[in-house]
């Protein structure tokens, strides 16, 4: 061959933008106390890859945009929120796909005057995100409902926040609530 491309070959797309990719959790937690175990999520299957968009709310990322094949619909992209407990593998990709980089920027129903979503400005920035979301964490709460702090998941026992020393009182599998009261003494048998 002399180099050129033969006709019909394509040629690699190039990069657009960096993004971040997970996968939807094959099993979660649903329901009250999240004792309702689904495979997967109503729009996603378990084990499903989304392209993830950086944070919009302030709300520490607790609930994101995602973009992906929905469960039903191979074919074409859809831009959803969900909760970000819900995804796990976060890692750093390439977006080649001129479709998928419009489903992740394109204005949303109603939103004619916004002008779309925004992607990660570098690799750095979607790199220390990535990281951050790998190391599992859940919701430390006062007996009030007030968040103390994010914690590893398994829990401390004891937890040092806001001025005082809280004692783990109860755990599930979406938060544990820590209580100022010192845990009874066992009775020795």
């Amino acid at each position: 061959m002399d180099g050129t491309a033969a006709a019909g070959a394509q040629t690699p797309a190039e990069m657009s933008a960096f993004g971040v990719v997970a996968n939807v959790r094959s099993e979660t937690a649903q329901g009250e106390g999240g004792l309702d175990i689904r495979r997967g999520l109503r729009h996603f299957s378990g084990g499903a890859k989304v392209w993830v968009l950086p944070p919009q709310w302030g709300d520490g990322g607790e609930k994101l945009f995602v973009v992906g094949r929905h469960r039903g619909n191979r074919t074409s992209y859809i831009r959803i929120v969900i909760e970000s407990r819900h995804l796990e593998n976060f890692r750093v990709r390439g977006i080649y796909s001129p479709a998928l980089l419009r489903a992740m920027t394109r204005p949303g129903r109603g939103e004619r005057d916004y002008p779309g979503h925004p992607l990660w400005r570098d690799r750095e920035a979607a790199e220390r995100f990535a990281a951050a979301r790998n190391v599992e964490k859940m919701q430390a709460v006062s007996p009030e409902g007030v968040t103390l702090a994010w914690v590893p998941n398994p829990p401390p026992l004891d937890l040092d926040a806001k001025g005082r020393i809280w004692h783990l009182a109860h755990l599930n599998n979406r938060r544990a609530l820590y209580s100022p009261l010192e845990p009874p003494e066992e009775p020795v048998l």
